[in-house]
C-alpha cells in the first residue's frame, strides 16, 4: 500500500540564500563509490578510481577523466578480479575497489610503521599508519573526500585544512588528539549513538519550518532544515533502511530508517534517490543521500521526521527539534 505524505512548504528566501552561499561541487566533491562511473565522466572520484586501481597493480593514467584508455584498463582489471566485465564501475564496484586498496594500505602501514592506536598521537604531514588511514576514512565519510592512502601526504594536509575551515576546528593542517576524537564522534566511529543528519551549513528557518506549524488543512509533521542542494545527509543512528521511494506531489525522493533504538527516522525531498537500498543496514554517520528540493518543495531543504515504531504502521510522529538541536551541538 502506498503511503502518502503532506506537501512541505518552507521559507523560500532562506533556502535560496543558503543555496547561493554554498554551491555544491557535484562531481568534483564525489568520493569513489558515490556514483556509477563510465566513459566520458570526470571528477575527483574518477581520479581516485585511477589511483586506486594503479595502486592495486593495474596501472592506468590518472587524468581525472574516464577516457577510452581508462575503460580499456578497467575491463582488464575487471577480468582479473572477478567484477562484471563491462568497463563500467558501479557504486558497488567502486566501494569494493576502495576497500581492497584500504586493506592493502592498512597491511603495508602495519608492516612498515607499526600499528598505531587512533588518537594516540598528533597526526601531521609525513606520518603514516593505520591511524592516518582511519582519519582519512572518517573525514571522507563526513562529506570531505580525501584519498585513503594511510599516509599523511600534502594532499591529505590540503583536504584536512579545508575540513578544518568548514567545521570550526583549529586551521593548521594537523589533527590533534582531541580533534581526532571529535572527528571520530562526528563520523559515528566512537561510542556516540547519534549524529546530526545534515553534514554542512544549515538553518532551522522560522516558525513555519517547525513541527506542528499550520498548513492548509493539516499541520506540519516534521522539522525543516534548510541547506544548499547537494549537502550530504547522514544516518542519525544505527539501523536499517525500510523504505526508499519517490512521491511527486509530496515527499519527493525520501528514505525511512528504522533505528536500532526502536524509532523511525524519515528524510524527505532528497536531491535524487537515496544511495542506500531498502533492507540495508546503516551505521551512524553513514551517507544516505543529499539535500534537494524534489516533490512539493519550494527550495532545497531536509524535511526530517521522527516516529515511534513504526512509520505509518502503528507509530506516531513527534517533534524532532529538541533532538536535532542536541545532535547539532555535538556534531
Amino acid at each position: 500500500m502506498r503511503h502518502t505524505t503532506t506537501p512541505i512548504r518552507t521559507l523560500p528566501a532562506l533556502a535560496v540564500a543558503l543555496a547561493g552561499m554554498l554551491v555544491f561541487a557535484g562531481a568534483a566533491a564525489a568520493a569513489l563509490g558515490d556514483r556509477t562511473l563510465r566513459q566520458g565522466m570526470s571528477g575527483d572520484d574518477v581520479m581516485e578510481l585511477q589511483r586506486e586501481v594503479t595502486y592495486l597493480g593495474y596501472p592506468t593514467p590518472r587524468y581525472g577523466t574516464f577516457t577510452s584508455r581508462t575503460k580499456s584498463d578497467m575491463i582488464n582489471y575487471e577480468r582479473a578480479t572477478g567484477l562484471t566485465v563491462d568497463g563500467v564501475i558501479s557504486q558497488a564496484d567502486g566501494l569494493a575497489i576502495a576497500r581492497r586498496a584500504d586493506e592493502k594500505r592498512a597491511r603495508e602501514a602495519a608492516g612498515s610503521s607499526g600499528s598505531y592506536r587512533y588518537a594516540s598521537r598528533v597526526l601531521r604531514q609525513g606520518l603514516r599508519g593505520n591511524d592516518v588511514l582511519k582519519l582519512q576514512r572518517y573525514v571522507t565519510s563526513l562529506g570531505y573526500p580525501t584519498p585513503r592512502y594511510g599516509r599523511f601526504t600534502s594532499r591529505t594536509k590540503s583536504d584536512f585544512l579545508n575540513y578544518e575551515r568548514k567545521t570550526g576546528l583549529k586551521v593548521n593542517g594537523e589533527a590533534s588528539i582531541s580533534e581526532q576524537r571529535t572527528i571520530e564522534r562526528r563520523a559515528g566511529g566512537s561510542s556516540s549513538s547519534y549524529i546530526f543528519p545534515v553534514r554542512g551549513p544549515h538553518s532551522y528557518g522560522g516558525s513555519g519550518s517547525r513541527f506542528g506549524a499550520l498548513r492548509s488543512g493539516h499541520s506540519h509533521g516534521g522539522q525543516d532544515v534548510a541547506a544548499a542542494s547537494g549537502t550530504p545527509l547522514a544516518a542519525v543512528t544505527n539501523g536499517r533502511v525500510s523504505v526508499r521511494q519517490y512521491q511527486s506531489g509530496g515527499a519527493g525522493h525520501y528514505i525511512v530508517i528504522q533505528g536500532d533504538d526502536n524509532r523511525d527516522y524519515v528524510y524527505m525531498h532528497l536531491r535524487e534517490r537515496g544511495v542506500v537500498a531498502p533492507g540495508t543496514r546503516v551505521r551512524v554517520g553513514q551517507r544516505i543521500g543529499y539535500v534537494g528540493s524534489t516533490g512539493a518543495s519550494t527550495g532545497p531543504h531536509l524535511h526530517f521526521e521522527m516516529w515511534t515504531a513504526h512509520w505509518f504502521d502503528g507509530g506516531h510522529r513527534f517533534d524532532p527539534l529538541p533532538y536535532l538541536q542536541k545532535w547539532d551541538a555535538y556534531s
